[in-house]
């Protein structure tokens, strides 16, 4: 029997995360040539978060060649968003105002190993249930996998999401703009055949959204700050189905379906992962380089595009070892983006009815005297 740890297989590009981000990098990777392992920790067992996608992630799929793919899993369309935000009264923007005609709700899970198996056929060497356990750089990056497995890449991508794992083993910063998660549940037996739309509706502990799920299941999400959750013991099916009960449009979009899953809780802090004066071949993409709050609506379509930009840096990094200067241009244009997010989030939450609760007041940007 042979040994992994005596194995040592040499790579182009590995891309520690199989999410949106890292598969669409490895996915571009692989299909302009470059030799690319994949490393995904999970199995795409579990429910992952972040089902509503906005339209504009229509020409993005079309661009990496998936968009048949995508279709083949049966989305649902979201025909925009009624929200309880500056109002009393439910508020409705339709996806039809902005020229384009519908985003989708779809399985997240279904959908990023739908993303990873496109990588795997563009030639991305693939491998589930594995994660980086240590990475060093002598000239080309020296790395272990979970399984004992050694690799070698002359360009490490972190694309381990919001915990950033990689980039801060690698002494990387992060700056952190709020601690928010969201607590989540789904309901069964619910019929969504007039409920193709994503409710918003805010609270004095923070916000909900509701939105249905293909297979006649409605997913619910409470968020609100990681201490507010501790303090209200949110985690737990009683107090978190009590601060439902508290609302008016959410409870009553559930309130015939059957009892929810027990919530589970994710983490959905912002944050942007800075590397001052480090210029070795290794980047991050989508959340673990920046993570913005879902209120945003632009997660996956941001990943997307960010991991287009990744892999035309990559690219370059391998042509061109020689020269940082894309590497210099992909952080300073994540910078640019950062600084335009924090602006668009004040805005947001700007207009949010007047509670008076710590939630809301950290959100509030100070006024200039």
């Amino acid at each position: 029997m042979v040994d992994l740890a005596d194995m040592v297989t040499a790579y182009d590009v590995v891309v520690a995360g199989g999410g949106p981000a890292g598969a669409a990098t490895a996915l571009r990777l692989a299909g302009s040539g470059f030799s690319v392992a994949l490393l995904e920790r999970s199995r795409f067992d579990r429910p992952r978060v972040g089902e509503t996608l906005a339209p504009s992630v229509q020409p993005l799929l079309r661009d990496l060649g998936v968009w048949e793919r995508f279709v083949a899993l049966g989305p649902l369309p979201s025909w925009g968003t009624r929200s309880i935000w500056s109002s009393t009264e439910p508020a409705a923007h339709s996806h039809l105002e902005t020229g384009q005609a519908s985003g989708w709700h779809v399985d997240r899970r279904l959908f990023d190993r739908m993303l990873f198996d496109a990588a795997a056929e563009a030639g991305a060497s693939v491998s589930l249930g594995t994660s980086l356990s240590s990475c060093a750089y002598d000239g080309r990056w020296q790395l272990t996998c979970s399984n004992g497995r050694r690799l070698t890449a002359r360009v490490l991508i972190d694309a381990t999401g919001r915990s950033a794992t990689i980039g801060r083993s690698l002494c990387a910063r992060r700056i952190a703009f709020d601690h928010l998660v969201g607590i989540t549940a789904q309901w069964s037996g619910v019929d969504v055949t007039a409920e193709q739309y994503l409710l918003i509706e805010s609270v004095p502990d923070g916000w909900w959204y509701t939105a249905p799920l293909p297979g006649n299941v409605m997913v619910g999400m409470l968020m609100t700050d990681a201490d507010i959750c501790r303090h209200h013991n949110l985690t737990a099916p009683n107090p978190w189905r009590t601060h439902l009960t508290s609302t008016t449009a959410t409870a009553l979009r559930v309130e015939a379906a059957r009892l929810p899953t027990a919530p589970r809780v994710y983490s959905a802090a912002s944050h942007r992962l800075v590397r001052p004066g480090d210029i070795r071949p290794w980047l991050a993409v989508g959340d673990a380089a920046l993570a913005v709050d879902p209120i945003s609506g632009s997660g996956v379509p941001r990943a997307l595009r960010t991991a287009e930009a990744a892999a035309t840096t990559a690219a370059h990094l391998l042509l061109h070892p020689a020269d940082p200067t894309p590497l210099t241009t992909y952080e300073s244009t994540r910078n640019t983006e950062c600084t335009t997010y924090l602006s668009t989030r004040a805005d947001y939450y700007a207009v949010a009815l007047p509670h008076p609760t710590p939630f809301w007041t950290r959100r509030k940007l100070p006024v200039a005297s």
